[in-house]
């Protein structure tokens, strides 16, 4: 009785958002580029900016520190880890009282009791801390420029991407620098996080913004977007293409064989997917509302009215489809995120085996690191819709400064 009430309710709730949906937000953002004789070359996001600075990323994290300083300051120790711990509390009892489980949660409150005494003058005044990153910015700089950041799909070049990732190494040379010209501890330890999650904030924006496009490939006719159903196809194919690893020539040379369908077949192999994760996890929820799109479905969870995301997992321990967007509790996802975010910091300054460290800093990526990344697509739902809220919520839950068009 259950899943039948949800197909009818799905239905009519699909109505009224094909209703409400309107493709002019997908022709401010993207650009569809042809060459002069109007065959299709890619798909340009003109709200990805291609200057690129580390300022942005510095100055985020740097206040992240200080406001959790100042909360730790104003709360009660106990208080507080007890905070930490419910925000990482797990629905099954019998993981909850893992030993594993609960020596990483241990691990994640030590980590942000390291940053209580962090001085963040002395880190971020410090001269060869603003050289180091001054000069990997030159290097990002120039790697950044070898690619175009814009272009978000290159439907003539099956290998365009996979040939293009550059960035890597410079996260190696920074890290190198780093270590030569820095010698203070917390001040190494700091550059050396910025470096890594800089670069990697800088590629995920593609990601993110691909997420976006797929939203509106998925509910969108071709003809609404300016293009044919064959260019779909392309379109679908050339972002499947660029998230193959570099070390992955074999799936390069697949993707190149089959390059009119390695798309689509990718993307409808995900959707069904999905489609299990959800019909697998219904006996969680009290309530099922509509699917915005292929990665996504609104429920109510534990009386939440929340949008779960089908494709990511909450973390490593609790296997349930993870909470992307809480309608009654709005602040509670990017209050996790940015916790773990901050103990990933903090857990660079614990005295631990680099085993141990390496566990926990899984752990701690678990519950954030690909969830952020797929809820492009949710942002390309509350996007078509025209809802400024829940856009705003997503820019906040993606912690990523550089992305400041959004």
């Amino acid at each position: 009785m259950r899943i039948s009430s949800f197909i009818l309710g799905f239905a009519l709730l699909a109505s009224t958002a094909l209703e409400a949906k309107t493709s002019e937000n997908f022709q401010k953002r993207f650009q569809i580029i042809r060459d002069e004789s109007g065959k299709l070359v890619g798909v340009r996001d003109r709200t990805l900016p291609v200057k690129f600075e580390v300022a942005p990323y510095v100055k985020m994290i740097k206040e992240q520190i200080i406001a959790e300083q100042s909360y730790m300051n104003q709360t009660n120790a106990v208080t507080y880890e007890d905070e930490v711990k419910s925000l990482l509390e797990l629905d099954e009892v019998s993981l909850a009282t893992d030993p594993q489980y609960q020596r990483r949660v241990e691990v994640v409150v030590d980590s942000l009791k390291e940053l209580a005494t962090l001085n963040v003058d002395n880190v971020f005044k410090n001269p060869a801390f603003n050289e180091v990153v001054s000069k990997y910015q030159d290097k990002m700089t120039d790697a950044i420029l070898m690619l175009d950041p814009t272009m978000i799909a290159m439907v003539n070049d099956p290998s365009f991407f996979y040939k293009k990732n550059v960035t890597y190494q410079v996260v190696s040379w920074g890290l190198d620098f780093a270590r030569k010209r820095l010698s203070q501890l917390p001040i190494l330890n700091t550059a050396s996080f910025i470096i890594v999650q800089v670069e990697k904030k800088i590629t995920e924006r593609r990601n993110f913004h691909q997420n976006m496009l797929l939203h509106y490939l998925e509910n969108f006719t071709a003809e609404e977007l300016g293009l044919t159903h064959d260019e779909v196809n392309l379109v679908w194919s050339s972002i499947y293409e660029s998230r193959i690893p570099w070390y992955a020539f074999w799936e390069s040379n697949n993707a190149k064989a089959n390059w009119t369908k390695y798309g689509v077949n990718n993307f409808y192999a995900q959707f069904r997917a999905a489609s299990a994760t959800l019909r697998n996890s219904t006996g969680l929820y009290g309530q099922l509302f509509s699917r915005p799109n292929y990665a996504f479905q609104e429920v109510t969870y534990k009386g939440d009215k929340v949008i779960i995301n089908l494709f990511d997992q909450e973390s490593m321990f609790e296997k349930r489809p993870a909470v992307a967007f809480n309608y009654d509790k709005p602040t509670q996802v990017v209050r996790k995120r940015v916790l773990l975010s901050l103990a990933e910091l903090g857990l660079s300054f614990v005295s631990l085996p680099a085993i141990i460290k390496d566990n926990v800093t899984t752990f701690i990526k678990s519950y954030y690191e690909k969830q952020r990344i797929t809820e492009g697509a949710l942002y390309g739902y509350f996007e078509s819709q025209n809802d400024q809220t829940g856009k705003a919520q997503i820019k906040k839950q993606y912690l990523n400064p550089f992305d400041v068009t959004l």
